[in-house]
């Protein structure tokens, strides 16, 4: 990786540089890349963006094809992020 800091106008090709608003790195596990927040996304998520910094563009879109946008899908981040850590303790970095 660079020093190089990752922004909302690269948005749409996947995180590949650190995030400008969080300072992480993208988590890359094979072929996926999952922005360094948000870690591997489980369950019925199919993909999502913290937005890295501007939370109008930030998303969570569902398997079923539903999907949430903005200060909305920023809040569900913050609570599926809080689950997470109360499941696997230390394991779990964000």
């Amino acid at each position: 990786m660079t020093n190089e800091l990752y922004t909302p106008s690269h948005a749409g090709s996947g995180q590949y540089l650190k995030c400008k608003h969080c300072n992480k790195e993208p988590i890359v596990d094979g072929c996926e890349v999952y922005d360094g927040c948000l870690g591997k996304l489980t369950g019925n998520i199919m993909n999502a963006c913290c937005g890295h910094g501007d939370d109008d563009i930030a998303y969570i879109q569902y398997s079923d094809g539903s999907c949430i946008r903005g200060q909305d899908a920023v809040k569900e981040q913050g609570i599926n992020i809080a689950r997470r850590k109360l499941i696997e303790g230390d394991r779990y970095e964000s």
